[in-house]
């Protein structure tokens, strides 16, 4: 049996690239907590856990993101296995497949380090290419 490939499109960004849709969306803010985008609904099942948002909090904000960013990857992979993030994938599925237009945004600057990035990967596998709205695209070069 093959699986129908959905039709809708998928987007990622922080709230500066929502300048960039240029179309109808659904906004879908995928955080835990903090500020609340106008228009958006909060979709605390694809947010990463209390508990590894507060390890990022306690002990690898600042430092270089090549030193905690596998670690991170790896735990936030692990959590797309659970039944909360499971449910939450389904959904965005069922309107993909119903021809929505989806944007799943976070705060992060830099979606390459980024939860939402791995998000909408997940998609990749059923015919969907997620597509950042605001790409970091130069790297940052350290002086010192």
């Amino acid at each position: 049996m093959t699986r129908p490939v959905p039709t809708g499109k998928l987007y990622t960004s922080n709230p500066a690239g929502l300048k960039f849709l240029k179309e109808e969306a659904e906004l879908w803010q995928i955080m835990r907590a903090g500020h609340e985008l106008s228009g958006a609904i909060r979709v605390k099942e694809l947010s990463p856990s209390d508990q590894l948002f507060h390890t990022y909090i306690r002990e690898w904000k600042g430092l270089p993101s090549e030193k905690w960013w596998p670690y991170y990857e790896e735990q936030f992979m692990r959590e797309m296995k659970t039944d909360e993030k499971l449910q939450g994938l389904r959904a965005i599925y069922k309107k993909l497949l119903l021809g929505h237009t989806i944007v799943l945004i976070c705060f992060c600057d830099d979606h390459r380090i980024c939860h939402r990035r791995l998000v909408g990967g997940f998609f990749k596998q059923y015919g969907v290419e997620a597509v950042e709205l605001n790409p970091v695209t130069t790297e940052q070069i350290s002086l010192f």
